[in-house]
């Protein structure tokens, strides 16, 4: 780094260039030789190579006292046409995130995938669309959202925590709705359909069990008053079926099936919110009203410009 400076100081931009590239590639970290690569790039005017390195420097230290100057430049030396489409891409994150903050999970989805086409080397599209697809239950999807957020962002600090989300992630969702009715159209299939089959099993089985024990006959006596053809009354007793359960157990099946189709309903409630709270724990929640630098990437190998977003 010392001979990158002294070459620069000495108008060896080249060399000062080639210097600062090697210190990068031996501390990819360093926020200070990140910003004296984009200078030494600048300088030559290679500027897609400077907006890059600037990019990466604000990214590696988002509190940098000099942080309105670097994006001056990082906004100077971006064609007006990035500078557009980065403008538009900034409006649809912004409406990608309300649409998230809406549980609008496939609207979110949709567009924060609209976004990465346009540009597929930014991180924070892959982190927002995670979210999204966490929250519907879409693990495989997510995870691969999540592996390609800490592909692009290496320094991520954040790392630890999606790994250990990601490992919780729900494997599917359920629907309320559909648990609810399909649970009423027939005993257990509410379970069923969030899958507990087994369980599902056990309610049909309990519920044919108590049908079928309130459909019990039992044979008897019946005894009662007649009158015989001259009038006379005598007592006199007949053989008679009864259902002396029918009662009880109609009304016990009927809980029980309700009952089922009402935890089909509650166990599908309590799936969406373990979903969705995954959203919780992401910087996109933590971060509230504060300012966060987004870093959208024009294509791949090269930096729009740095722009301020709301998370």
């Amino acid at each position: 780094m010392n001979a990158g400076q002294e070459a620069a100081l000495q108008g060896e931009h080249e060399q000062a260039r080639n210097a600062f590239a090697e210190a990068a590639r031996r501390s990819p970290n360093n926020a200070i030789v990140a910003y004296y690569l984009g200078r030494e790039h600048e300088a030559l005017q290679a500027n897609t190579e400077a907006v890059r390195e600037y990019c990466r420097y604000l990214q590696l230290s988002p509190n940098a006292r000099d942080y309105d100057d670097v994006q001056g430049r990082i906004v100077r030396l971006t064609p007006r046409t990035e500078l557009a489409r980065l403008d538009e891409a900034r409006a649809a994150f912004s409406s990608g995130l309300a649409l998230l903050e809406r549980r609008q999970y496939i609207a979110a989805d949709s567009m924060f995938g609209r976004i990465a086409t346009a540009l597929p080397n930014a991180p924070e599209i892959y982190f927002n669309r995670g979210l999204s697809r966490a929250a519907r239950g879409e693990r495989a999807l997510a995870t691969d959202d999540f592996e390609k957020y800490l592909e692009l962002t290496q320094s991520a600090a954040d790392r630890a925590a999606i790994r250990t989300a990601v490992s919780r992630m729900q494997d599917r969702v359920f629907g309320t709705g559909q648990a609810f009715g399909s649970g009423l159209a027939f005993p257990g299939m509410g379970q069923m359909s969030t899958g507990r089959p087994v369980l599902g099993v056990l309610v049909l089985g309990a519920v044919s069990g108590a049908i079928a024990w309130g459909l019990t006959r039992e044979d008897g006596f019946e005894v009662g008053t007649f009158r015989d053809p001259f009038g006379n009354p005598y007592v006199d007793s007949l053989p008679s079926t009864s259902m002396p359960h029918f009662g009880i157990a109609a009304a016990g099946a009927a809980l029980l099936w309700f009952g089922s189709a009402f935890e089909a309903m509650t166990y599908a409630r309590r799936t969406r919110a373990r979903a969705e709270s995954i959203i919780q724990w992401g910087p996109a929640a933590e971060a509230g009203e504060s300012d966060v630098a987004a870093f959208l990437t024009a294509a791949p190998g090269r930096l729009g410009a740095g722009v301020r977003v709301r998370w």
